[in-house]
């Protein structure tokens, strides 16, 4: 009888072939590994730019449109700034000072104005002159959204006790028809902390807690004001202030391939109304 001879494997040939299967996934494993980490650190990277964007966007919006010498840069530390922020806007139509308080018909230009508005309204004393315009303040008594101008057009009737002036105690008198009416609230942005976590915050005056508006950022240089006059200079002055350079930084808890955390900041100068 004839007896088939089976040959198999010899042990070099299994521990060749189990070197080569165990290289095959290490490679595939260090490949898989590199792009998810690659994957982990573009992620942050963009939620960075996103965490920087939506600071920039915020501080942009707020600060060019300030008038530092009209007194709306209220104060200005290297990490905080405090600031009227304007939040309704009219021009005058008609100005009744038979009325009291005195009565304001102001075009409805964006948003609508309300009982308890802080305003401030330019008082042109002289036509001819600029240089004796001033802007008083004072806070809405009343409104009657239902007037409209000479014109036909949609108006509202502000009620107003303007505040006394420090020079003469007495309350100014020249608010003429197309004078501008701004409407106001005080913030302060800067950094707020949260769980432990640093963010961009806003306040409004009086007020204890903070809104968070972007973040986190790291505790330290995660924010930062610099205030300069016209020629580019460092100044305490708030009048004198002509930009507003504005530093944001992000930090992730990941590192990157060269072993340093993964960051990313922006610098930029903002030119404030003037």
């Amino acid at each position: 009888m004839n007896r088939t001879e089976r040959e198999g494997f010899t042990l070099v040939e299994l521990l060749v072939v189990l070197v080569l299967g165990t290289l095959a996934l290490l490679a595939t494993y260090e490949v898989l590994a590199t792009s998810t980490r690659v994957y982990a650190i573009n992620g942050a990277r963009a939620q960075g730019q996103q965490v920087l964007r939506g600071g920039l966007e915020v501080l942009s919006g707020e600060l060019r449109e300030i008038s530092p010498k009209e007194g709306d840069l209220i104060a200005m530390w290297p990490d905080s700034v405090t600031i009227r922020a304007q939040r309704a806007f009219s021009v005058a139509c008609a100005v009744d000072y038979t009325a009291s308080p005195v009565e304001i018909t102001a075009y409805r230009v964006g948003p609508r104005f309300q009982a308890n508005d802080s305003v401030f309204v330019l008082h042109d004393n002289d036509p001819d002159r600029a240089s004796d315009d001033e802007w008083h303040g004072g806070v809405v008594s009343a409104v009657d959204a239902t007037a409209t101008c000479s014109d036909g057009n949609p108006a509202q009737i502000l009620s107003i006790p303007f505040l006394r002036t420090t020079a003469t105690q007495v309350q100014p008198d020249s608010v003429r028809v197309g004078a501008p009416v701004r409407g106001f609230l005080a913030f302060t942005y800067g950094q707020a902390s949260v769980d432990g976590e640093t963010y961009l915050g806003r306040r409004a005056r009086g007020a204890s807690n903070w809104e968070l508006i972007a973040g986190p950022y790291p505790e330290s240089r995660g924010l930062g004001f610099r205030y300069l006059d016209r020629g580019g200079n460092v100044t305490t002055v708030d009048t004198l202030v002509s930009q507003i350079e504005v530093l944001l930084r992000f930090e992730s808890v990941l590192t990157g391939f060269t072993n340093q955390v993964v960051s990313d900041s922006v610098l930029v100068r903002i030119y404030p109304r003037n």
